[in-house]
């Protein structure tokens, strides 16, 4: 299915570059990875196996070897406060062989996902005879995925000024507005008549007269 909205749409519709940064937090304790399992502590960390994740060492600090900064690694879950790194989506835990020093691990932002779940809020808010959108798509519905992207994207980070839900509202009104103004068209459109409602006036009306002002 079509994505209402791309990244570029994200920036040009209000969000600054670099407003929602990528989520970090320093490993624990003291920035340190564990060595003997091969494991990694974050309380809480959130992580599920195969999500993409980074690492960096705060000044002074160091890296676990064989970590190298910046490289993306693939997370295995192993509780809610662990988890180990492979190299490879499915592959083998990485054997760290020192704890390093004031790491810090971050994940980055789900940005395609962002935009495709936008994307289906805004099918579901827009009427059947709308959906599917044709291409190009409509300025006011690419500024409004790109805002409930935005927001869903904020929400994620703990970033958010409004609720995700409060954007959301705001967006089934704006869509409700314009989707009055649209015309039958696209696979819900009927084949035998293209405006239904011109039929039916004259099938009510057959003299005419209300073209002359009659009831």
């Amino acid at each position: 299915m079509t994505d209402y909205c791309d990244k570029r749409d994200l920036y040009d519709f209000g969000l600054p570059r670099g407003g929602i940064a990528n989520p970090a937090r320093v490993l624990h304790p003291q920035g340190t990875a564990d060595p003997t399992a091969d494991t990694l502590t974050l309380n809480q960390h959130g992580f599920e196996t195969g999500d993409l994740v980074r690492f960096r060492a705060e000044g002074g600090g160091s890296m676990a070897a064989p970590l190298v900064a910046y490289t993306p690694y693939y997370a295995i879950e192993v509780d809610q406060d662990r988890f180990q790194v492979s190299a490879t989506i499915g592959g083998p835990a990485i054997d760290l062989t020192t704890a390093g020093s004031r790491m810090v691990v971050w994940f980055e932002l789900p940005v395609d996902a962002s935009i495709t779940y936008a994307s289906r809020q805004l099918d579901e808010m827009l009427p059947a005879h709308v959906v599917p959108l044709e291409l190009p798509v409509p300025p006011i519905v690419k500024m409004t995925a790109a805002e409930l992207a935005v927001a869903k994207l904020a929400s994620r980070g703990g970033f958010q000024s409004k609720s995700l839900g409060d954007v959301l509202v705001e967006a089934q009104k704006r869509m409700t507005r314009w989707a009055a103004g649209v015309p039958l068209r696209g696979e819900n459109a009927p084949t035998t008549h293209t405006n239904n409602a011109a039929v039916a006036a004259a099938a009510l009306d057959p003299t005419g007269w209300k073209c002359f002002g009659g009831i």
